[in-house]
């Protein structure tokens, strides 16, 4: 016996019901799964008759997400295919099949009551569908009204009048204990249903694919990834709690694509996931909504990355070629040929909750494009608050460095006539067998450094093209010279550039050298923008060590060129920092002119 399918053979034979809560991928799964590992000869879904043609007009245009809607009780109603939803998929296998489908629910609107609040249908993939019923069975009894009871009752009529054969139910949790009290009773006909306000002006049209969000009942990014995956033979529907990472891992793409002199470590996306999981814990619910994701993403990697998200998670990637589609809203529904109506979902009556998030966005082509002609080539300055977050790295990195310099380390010797700086009891322990005493001696001066290379990445040729020096502003800041990526490929603001470091060179104090890029013969014999930057750097720099931040020890080359220039240099590993803070100061703006700084925060997203 399958654990999502109820057989009620004894109520009504060949009878199997799946309860469902629909617009639910886990549950979409389970219908799919019983029509194809069950041999059934009919289908029966809890839809009225009235809307049957469109509706499976609908599912045939799948992947295409269209929709049957029409007029009743002065609102309009809307049934879409939804790849994510029992009735939708269990239609589309059936009709593959060529299965009969019978429409056995009535045609009255649903209700909030048809909708109840029910645990987290996520816990379903672990417990199955039957077990997942009976565990909502106590509480749906308690809330059963006369209304549901009718329905069921209609329902229970209709089934016994189907033939006599394998038939599989796809039924709402919530007409689950009405249905299966009248089927225990006895037969006494179908009852009439008092239908006061009928269906009209109904028609299949496709739906705007940047209103899926309203219309289906898992993200839009959700249904295409489950259409893609049906499709493939080897394709897994992943379990619910895997789509908060896949949606972020979408977005990171996404958005790397398009701000080019950004990057999103893989360890933020993972501390994003946490984070959306925790806010759905706060709000009692095992998987988090878009809401918590769009926070998460919003709180890790700023409001570019949220946004983001948010456009992935709206993304369906299949645009139908009629112009002539169902709008959506919140709230409110439009279509070709009538006016602006409320509307509501025939399987999911009970409206969503809806949060305002405030995002910047990334400026359009059409803008970005305007702010390039503006730009003038000769005013030229930087973001204060990344002047004083290198300042700060550079300090750093001079200090790590002067700890691991061999000059500036303790040596120990053998006792010979004074304690110098201490007992050095390990190298005391380590030689007692020859009855000697280890004393350590602290180097009298310790390393000075006025120069620091910061190497995050060589790159090739032309990936960083952007290459020169900026002179400091005052006494407090250094000389920098920098290699990096285009600015002009990534505008963000009217005049704002952002653009990625590839390496570059801080000078301490500042002193006015010429731009070693520009130089007609490269200097000391480099070849790369990183041997170029380190001769700079060594031809200029007054002491004679120069700290070497980078991810690998400086080679041979590197080496070899502070030589010629009578330095050396002092490595520093980039790992002993942390990888945010690294990916953070790789990223820098260029400024036109200094009155851009006055708003500049306005546009430049932490």
């Amino acid at each position: 016996m399958a654990p999502d399918l109820l057989h009620l053979h004894e109520l009504l034979p060949g009878l199997s019901v799946l309860p469902v809560r629909h617009g639910s991928l886990a549950f979409s799964e389970a219908a799919r799964k019983a029509l194809l590992d069950h041999r059934f000869e009919m289908l029966a879904l809890d839809l009225p008759p009235a809307i049957a043609e469109e509706f499976l007009h609908a599912v045939e245009h799948l992947p295409e997400i269209w929709a049957a809607t029409w007029i009743q009780d002065g609102r309009r109603w809307i049934l879409p295919a939804d790849p994510c939803d029992a009735c939708t998929t269990a239609a589309r296998v059936a009709i593959q099949e060529r299965m009969p489908i019978a429409f056995v629910d009535d045609e009255s609107p649903t209700t909030l009551a048809d909708d109840p609040d029910l645990p987290d249908p996520s816990s379903m993939e672990v417990l199955g569908a039957a077990e997942y019923a009976g565990i909502c069975l106590a509480s749906l009894d308690k809330i059963s009204r006369g209304a549901l009871r009718e329905r069921a009752a209609r329902m229970a009529a209709r089934l016994r009048a189907l033939p006599t054969s394998p038939t599989l139910l796809v039924v709402r949790l919530a007409l689950l204990p009405d249905l299966l009290r009248e089927l225990a009773s006895p037969s006494q006909g179908i009852p009439p249903e008092d239908l006061e306000h009928p269906v009209s002006e109904l028609e299949l049209l496709p739906v705007e694919p940047n209103h899926l969000l309203f219309a289906l009942g898992e993200w839009p990014l959700v249904a295409q990834e489950a259409e893609r995956l049906r499709a493939d033979p080897f394709g897994q529907i992943p379990p619910s709690r895997a789509w908060t990472g896949r949606l972020l891992g979408w977005a990171r793409r996404r958005l790397l694509e398009k701000r080019r002199a950004s990057r999103i470590p893989l360890s933020e996306l993972k501390i994003a996931a946490r984070f959306a999981e925790r806010l759905a814990r706060l709000s009692g619910q095992h998987q988090p909504s878009l809401w918590d994701v769009v926070q998460a993403a919003r709180a890790t990697s700023g409001d570019s990355f949220a946004t983001s998200v948010l456009e992935a998670a709206k993304f369906h990637g299949h645009e139908p070629f009629e112009r002539e589609r169902l709008k959506l809203g919140p709230f409110r529904a439009k279509t070709p040929d009538d006016e602006t109506r409320d509307w509501s979902h025939r399987l999911l009556p009970r409206p969503p909750r809806w949060a305002q998030v405030k995002l910047r966005r990334d400026p359009e082509p059409e803008d970005a494009r305007k702010w390039i002609r503006e730009w003038k080539p000769l005013s030229l300055c930087s973001h204060l608050p990344e002047d004083i977050a290198i300042e700060r790295f550079h300090r750093e990195v001079r200090e790590r460095a002067k700890a691991r310099s061999v000059s500036n380390q303790p040596r120990s010797r053998a006792f010979e006539s004074s304690l110098l700086d201490g007992l050095d009891m390990r190298e005391t322990v380590r030689h007692f067998w020859k009855r000697e005493i280890w004393v350590k001696e602290f180097p009298a001066r310790e390393l000075k450094l006025d120069a620091a290379v910061i190497a995050f990445d060589e790159g090739g040729p032309f990936d960083y093209p952007h290459r020169g020096t900026w002179y400091a502003e005052h006494q407090n800041e250094s000389t920098l010279l920098f290699y990096a990526t285009n600015p002009a490929d990534d505008p963000v603001g009217p005049g704002i550039l952002r653009s990625r470091y590839g390496g570059l060179a801080l000078l301490f104090p500042p002193i006015h050298v010429p731009d070693v890029f520009a130089m007609d013969t490269p200097p000391l014999g480099a070849r790369t923008a990183l041997e170029t930057l380190v001769a700079g750097t060594c031809l200029f720099a007054r002491r004679k060590a120069v700290a070497f931040a980078s991810w690998e020890p400086p080679s041979l080359a590197l080496q070899s060129i502070a030589h010629q220039a009578g330095k050396r240099l002092v490595h520093v590993p980039l790992s002993s920092f942390p990888a945010t803070a690294i990916e953070k100061l790789r990223t820098f703006h260029v400024l036109n002119g200094k009155d851009v700084r006055g708003w500049a925060d306005r546009f430049i997203q932490g």
